[in-house]
């Protein structure tokens, strides 16, 4: 059999695998959000994924790399599609504003639900700890890279731009929080103008 007829044969195959990988993924995420960590067991994702225990360990060895994967996966991918989902003006107040509320609206994600799920918990795990924390770093690479992109070349070369995203991003993720217990419309958060004011200030001067 030819290279050409070989790769032929093994495409359906890999291409099935990451089919399968990506409804395991999904699983994950949707069983932390919905049921939380001690919920999410390996079990209880390839049950939600409609795959074997052999098929989810094939692909992940344990539970932990298993959820951190998955949350990460899911996260990047979600920030990609918020570019592509915003419409971001040219005119640098608007930008701003445009660019804050996309950032906000990923706090609203399943994918945030279920990484407050493993944050908590992996203050009493050692082991998650571990798995998680150079994911995380990972991460906020690439949490910067996107808010780059969402504020354009021009405010994202401001001195403060990065402690700014920090605090926003801290501020959002506290303030997402309460949404788990209270239930209430994202859209109508009355920070919002709050975080818009205080980009415009910090990165047009006022």
């Amino acid at each position: 059999m030819s290279e050409e007829a070989n790769g032929s044969a093994r495409r359906p195959v890999q291409e099935r695998a990451v089919r399968t990988q990506a409804a395991i993924l999904d699983a994950a995420v949707q069983v932390l959000a919905e049921e939380g960590y001690a919920a999410a067991t390996t079990v209880r994702v390839q049950e939600r994924a409609g795959v074997s225990r052999g098929r989810l360990l094939h692909h992940f060895r344990s539970r932990n790399e298993l959820l951190v994967a998955a949350v990460h996966h899911l996260a990047a991918a979600r920030l990609d599609e918020l570019l592509v989902e915003v419409d971001l003006p040219e005119e640098p107040g608007a930008r701003i504003d445009a660019a804050i509320g996309a950032m906000w609206s990923s706090n609203g994600q399943p994918v945030y639900l279920a990484s407050l799920e493993l944050w908590l918990a992996a203050r009493h795990d050692e082991g998650l700890r571990e798995a998680l924390l150079p994911t995380e770093r990972r991460m906020g690479g690439i949490l910067l890279e996107i808010q780059q992109r969402l504020f354009g070349p021009e405010l994202s070369a401001r001195p403060a731009f990065a402690p700014l995203m920090e605090l926003l991003v801290t501020s959002m993720r506290g303030t997402a929080m309460t949404y788990a217990i209270t239930g209430a419309d994202p859209a109508s958060e009355p920070n919002l103008a709050l975080w818009r004011a205080l980009a415009r200030e910090q990165l047009l001067g006022g």
